[in-house]
């Protein structure tokens, strides 16, 4: 070890400008303790031997000339290491260890200094870990900002790889490169869901740690009226799983695609996961997978028809005052969903047979579509389904 030899009566400065003196050697000691007691830098491949060297020199530099008291750029190489050693990726642990190692350093040297002046001795040493924390702490602010800002580029570097997968507008050249950011296989097992918003609360939220738990990726974007994820699934035996963590987390309709295979596969997915949400009645709070219920998801493919038919089949229905339309269209659909059986029907909406039964026979009047034959019963369900799809606007 460099050895320095102080007068009688030197200052604490005194000892730090002849350590200054020696800064070359010193710098090469620093750097020799720093590899040997610190295996992220020792194994690193991205810090080079200079860049770990002037790192090491300009910082030991700085914190001499505060031990002596000379003008400097206060904690300004603290900050510069700290922002550094953030880009490259050590950890913060690292850095902190390396600080503790020059203060070693200084202090080992200056102790050594002062056999003549062994009174100096507590003031040096409270001197040496005062800087030496100063620097660590500004280190440390300086390398989490540089974390939070690479973390936000990285956020949305992501989200617009997203959105250009799922708009459809990815170039097949750069799939390699948006797999890579997005961490998905260039061919697996995928899913797009679409979340209906509209509420005070984010739709699926927390959902992403939720399907981690299930070894799923996902990505997840807001756009006006709904919330859409790309789900990648570490095997199609988690499907099953992964719908009933929708269903169970839904707050509103929930639409899922069908599986694909590769990432390109996003923008046909998102029209099916919005075709399957489309095809759960308004004021839902469940999933739907694409192709699940096969009428629902034709009426929902083309709204326009749907709206026609049901205009077509329940129209004088729909144009009675509220309180009859209301009951007549409620008794309907709750028949339906009884599989016709008046007693289910009747009991369901707390009513006497005979007030089904009525209530059945003017639908029937009304709408010209007579339920025992299937072709018109079949016409009265798309066009009642239709309805609960695509309900009249309230005045």
């Amino acid at each position: 070890m460099l050895t320095i030899t102080a007068p009688a009566g030197a200052s604490p400065a005194e000892f730090a400008r002849l350590l200054m003196a020696d800064l070359e050697p010193l710098t090469d000691e620093l750097v020799r303790r720093i590899l040997t007691g610190e295996h992220a830098y020792a194994e690193s491949t991205l810090l080079s031997a200079e860049e770990l060297r002037e790192a090491v020199h300009t910082n030991l530099d700085s914190v001499l000339r505060q031990l002596a008291g000379e003008p400097d750029h206060g904690l300004h190489a603290a900050r510069a290491t700290g922002r550094l050693k953030a880009e490259y990726g050590f950890p913060l642990a690292a850095l902190l260890h390396a600080y503790r190692l020059a203060g070693r350093l200084v202090w080992d040297h200056m102790r050594a200094a002062c056999t003549e002046n062994p009174e100096l001795l507590p003031d040096i040493g409270a001197d040496v870990w005062r800087i030496i924390d100063d620097y660590s702490t500004a280190a440390t602010e300086e390398y989490g900002r540089a974390v939070a800002e690479r973390t936000g580029r990285d956020a949305e570097l992501r989200r617009v790889e997203l959105r250009a997968l799922l708009d459809g507008v990815l170039e097949p050249g750069r799939l390699h490169a948006a797999a890579q950011t997005l961490q998905l296989p260039a061919t697996g097992v995928f899913l797009v869901v679409c979340a209906e918003s509209g509420g005070a609360t984010e739709p699926l939220a927390g959902i992403e740690r939720r399907l981690r738990d299930k070894n799923v990726v996902s990505y997840w974007t807001s756009e006006v009226h709904t919330r859409v994820g790309l789900l990648s699934l570490s095997t199609e035996h988690v499907l099953p799983q992964v719908l009933d963590l929708l269903r169970r987390e839904a707050g509103g309709r929930v639409g899922v695609s069908a599986r694909f295979a590769a990432p390109l596969g996003a923008r046909a997915a998102v029209r099916q996961a919005e075709l399957a949400m489309t095809g759960i009645e308004p004021g839902e709070t469940t999933a739907a997978a694409y192709g699940q219920a096969a009428l629902p998801l034709a009426l929902a493919h083309t709204p326009d028809a749907a709206r026609e038919l049901r205009d077509a089949v329940l129209g004088p229905v729909l144009a009675l005052p509220d309180p009859d339309r209301d009951a007549l269209i409620t008794t309907v659909r709750a028949w339906f969903d009884c599989g016709g059986s008046l007693a289910a029907t009747a009991e369901r909406l707390h009513y006497h047979r005979n007030t089904i039964n009525h209530r059945l026979r003017r639908v029937e009047q009304l709408t010209g579509r007579d339920r025992s034959d299937p072709r018109a019963a079949a016409e009265l369900y798309a066009a009642v389904l239709a309805d609960r799809l695509f309900p009249l606007p309230e005045e």
